[in-house]
């Protein structure tokens, strides 16, 4: 169906109330972290549960595969992927990632680029690389906010500051569509061109990618690409596309975990038989729920037949983001991050500092937070947001700031953060006047 443009029912509350299931008492500020999906999508995944249940053998061992060939095309028609055969489906895009990053065969003086704020997970694949397989992880460290002209210069001094030592070579870049937190867009369009034109293969991270930014994967062409459909295109959870381009496929001998689709140089106790196709190799790792992989139709059904489509979803999500940002500011009496020249705040997400300061350890006095205490602000954050007003606030330490990554989407509108805004002042109030420190002296 064509788009309309215009959404049936109005973004925000009433779209919240129409066609999520949240709980009544719990005002969803974070959609970045797990995502969620329409009351539609959900009846059209336990439909697909059932079906399952109903009938396990023919439908696992006979049906899915063209059940799933059907939507992996849509994903790929979504992801401008003209070559279906080029995308698989992974549970996540730490699964995704760390499928490269397990599979590629590192050389002595192999050295993978990234930046300090690489997800998480994924950097621990890079220590466990350095530890396991001794490739040198070069990690630069921007400062940010910054302009993009600086960012992708940082990037490539480092990569050319890589090679010109004798014996060392960038085999693998690592950058992200959008870091995850602070949640702040990345000039991926120049950083792959310029990354690969060094020398190195590029794995864009594009966890919040699909349903948030425009991915062309024809025109960007990296030599990895991993997105999550369940964050932001509303698949349920468990549903990623991993892009690997034909001319790669060699280097990615095996899924994870390596099952039955895997095609040995010599099978054991077996000559001249044929394997299965590199894609074959991703749609069945083993028994497990992966009827979500089946739901890309019922999400772009609701996209286009509800929302009106992706011009509708974007430009709401990203202006409810970056409205909410400047009322929550002024709430808190903070600032946004933000800088002229960079593309940060070009996406779903805002980043508004809280109104906390980092002491030291011998002067943590007039509201300040004692070093030792610092990281547990996060936490404390969360779990008393979420158990007295029902407000889950994904916050961050970065460079001695606490920050408040604000999530737009349909389903929210200003007044939300407005209200959560006004909850955070006070949890950072209660912070300031010794609550944390006197809970984390009494407990330890």
């Amino acid at each position: 169906m064509a788009e309309t443009g215009t959404p049936k029912v109005p973004f925000g509350i009433p779209m919240r109330q129409a066609h999520f299931a949240f709980g009544r008492q719990y005002t969803p500020l974070n959609h970045g972290s797990y995502g969620t999906v329409p009351v539609s999508v959900r009846a059209a995944h336990a439909a697909l549960q059932a079906d399952a249940d109903a009938a396990p053998d023919p439908f696992i061992a006979l049906e899915f595969h063209a059940r799933l060939a059907a939507q992996r095309a849509l994903a790929a028609e979504a992801l401008h992927c003209s070559d279906v055969d080029e995308l698989v489906f992974v549970p996540n895009a730490t699964t995704g990632s760390d499928t490269i990053l397990k599979n590629l065969v590192w050389n002595e003086g192999d050295v993978v680029l990234c930046y300090e704020l690489v997800y998480g997970s994924v950097a621990h694949g890079l220590s466990w690389l350095e530890e396991t397989r001794g490739v040198e992880i070069q990690v630069v460290h921007p400062e940010w906010p910054l302009p993009d002209n600086e960012l992708v210069q940082i990037m490539i001094d480092a990569a050319m500051n890589v090679n010109a030592q004798p014996g060392k070579r960038v085999r693998l870049a690592v950058v992200d569509t959008i870091i995850s937190m602070p949640g702040l867009r990345i000039p991926f369009e120049r950083l792959v061109p310029a990354l690969q034109a060094l020398g190195a293969l590029v794995l864009v991270d594009g966890a919040h990618g699909i349903g948030q930014v425009g991915i062309d994967l024809d025109v960007l062409r990296p030599d990895f690409f991993v997105t999550n459909l369940h964050k932001w295109f509303f698949v349920p959870r468990g549903c990623a596309a991993l892009y690997v381009p034909k001319k790669h496929q060699e280097l990615i001998r095996t899924s994870l975990p390596t099952s039955h689709g895997f095609t040995p140089k010599r099978r054991l106790g077996v000559s001249d038989e044929d394997g299965e196709s590199w894609v074959e190799m991703f749609d069945f790792t083993g028994s497990d729920d992966t009827t979500a992989w089946l739901c890309v139709q019922a999400a772009i059904d609701f996209r286009t037949q509800v929302c009106g489509g992706e011009t509708a979803i974007e430009v709401y999500s990203n202006v409810v983001a970056q409205r909410s940002a400047g009322v929550v500011a002024s709430v808190l009496g903070t600032e946004i991050m933000d800088l002229a020249g960079s593309c940060i705040r070009e996406c779903f997400f805002a980043n508004v500092r809280l109104p906390l300061e980092l002491g030291t350890e011998m002067d943590s006095s007039n509201g300040k937070v004692n070093p030792k205490h610092a990281h547990a602000v996060v936490g404390w954050i969360k779990a008393v947001g979420v158990r007295e007003s029902g407000f889950y606030f994904q916050t961050c330490l970065y460079r001695g700031a606490w920050w408040w990554r604000l999530s737009g989407t349909i389903y929210v509108e200003v007044e939300d953060f407005r209200k959560g805004a006004e909850v955070l002042k006070g949890l950072c109030e209660r912070i300031q006047n010794g609550e944390l420190a006197k809970q984390i002296t009494t407990t330890y």
